[in-house]
């Protein structure tokens, strides 16, 4: 779970039946001129094109070209900066008709895009939130620990968790040689001493972590420093924490130099930690999932099964490639999805239909505004079998129990007896 669910969910609700909802991706990380040029560009031309296809006198066409006008002012002042922003990429929707201007910046680059639609666009960002989970970067030391908290790529958090820690004495004090023997039974006594201080600010340290991660659901835990100092670190921790362990990293060499080098490491330790540990979850999922499927269990694979299960409002979890690319249709009147070709009327309500040039995206926002979860997935040969798409479910039917489906359609706003 992560700070993007919320704004998922509230842009997923959004509908406009006239004006379209203008939405935006950009990679705004750019390294030389030309860049930066190649950017301003690509945004015109999209305007460009995107306003040919309503002519004037076509309603909501002046709404529409006050709000791309709108886009092509911010993009301008963006473009116009002697130096690159501190975030990559940039996304917005916009919708003069719903009072919609939403910029959000993340570290992470998205792929340019711009288009217009009766809802806003939201696969690139749902596959930001499920790729950059929050992560805490724990860096244990003797005098306790120091902790970042990683969100969407970006440092969020950062505190030094440290107490007290006795110098030892053994470069000090000298007592002679006429008695070797003092000179140990005082550094011994010195060590111990120092060891029990280092305990109770390991102690500390873990609950602060403890306490961190029960405020951060779903937060990944990616440890850092010697062998010993991370051993010793979760040997400290409770077994539920433990297992939220994804990774346990040398500390770089280049964090002594600067605090900025440091917290540049940071955020490049836990998003390749997490990056790692979530191709490795994403095989896990399409596996589960198909399995599911092939069993007659909670999971359903293929547009056209998919697209019912959202209809009926029962996917739990959504899973789609990343370059699933697929046309079907909406109807009118029940606002029903569908995948297959050459229907003429809607085989729920009898209602008109039109096309819908980019299923996955409906499907994206239909599952979302249930409530439901979305994992955008890389390219998989299992998966892609299914033409990518699948889903996890809440109930197996319509009807919440096992067994055949009712007899009557129960999409959205279907006649039934």
């Amino acid at each position: 779970m992560t700070e993007l669910d919320g704004t998922l969910t509230d842009l997923a609700r959004m509908r406009s039946v006239g004006e379209p909802i203008v939405s935006l991706y950009l990679d705004v990380h750019w390294a030389d001129e030309q860049q930066r040029e190649r950017v301003r560009l690509f945004v015109h031309e999209r305007v460009r094109q995107t306003l040919a296809h309503y002519p004037p006198g076509t309603p909501d066409r002046p709404a529409l070209d006050r709000t791309l006008h709108r886009v092509l002012d911010h993009v301008a002042r963006l473009t116009s900066q002697e130096e690159a922003p501190e975030k990559h990429g940039l996304a917005l929707f916009a919708c003069e008709a719903l009072a919609l201007w939403r910029p959000m910046s993340f570290r992470r680059t998205f792929t340019p895009e711009l288009c217009t639609d009766g809802i806003p666009h939201l696969t690139q960002l749902a596959r930001l939130a499920d790729d950059f989970e929050p992560a805490v970067v724990v860096v244990p030391n003797q005098a306790g620990a120091d902790v970042y908290e990683v969100r969407l790529g970006d440092l969020a958090v950062e505190s030094s968790l440290r107490g007290f820690v006795p110098r030892r004495e053994k470069d000090t004090f000298d007592p002679g040689a006429a008695r070797p023997g003092q000179h140990f039974e005082r550094q011994e006594k010195d060590a111990r001493h120092q060891d029990t201080f280092i305990r109770k600010n390991r102690r500390a340290a873990a609950e602060e972590v403890q306490a961190l991660l029960a405020r951060t659901p779903g937060a990944h835990l990616v440890l850092v420093g010697t062998a010993g100092n991370v051993a010793a670190f979760e040997r400290a921790l409770p077994e539920r924490l433990r297992a939220r362990v994804i990774a346990r990293l040398p500390r770089p060499r280049e964090w002594e130099s600067a605090d900025g080098a440091r917290r540049d490491g940071v955020v490049a330790g836990a998003a390749e930690a997490v990056a790692v540990h979530e191709r490795e979850a994403e095989r896990r999922v399409i596996e589960a999932l198909v399995g599911e499927a092939l069993r007659g269990g909670l999971g359903v694979v293929g547009p056209e099964d998919v697209v019912q299960a959202v209809n009926e409002g029962r996917v739990h979890r959504l899973v789609l490639e990343e370059d699933f690319q697929r046309a079907g249709w909406q109807c009118d009147r029940c606002t029903a999805l569908g995948a297959s070709h050459g229907a003429d009327l809607c085989p729920y309500c009898g209602g008109d239909l039109h096309t819908v040039q980019q299923l996955g995206e409906a499907l994206v926002a239909r599952a979302l505004a249930g409530g439901g979860e979305v994992e955008v997935v890389a390219h998989a040969n299992r998966l892609h079998g299914y033409r990518g798409v699948g889903a996890f479910l809440r109930q197996t039917a319509a009807t919440g129990l096992r067994g055949a489906s009712p007899p009557w359609p129960t999409a959205p706003g279907a006649s039934q007896p």
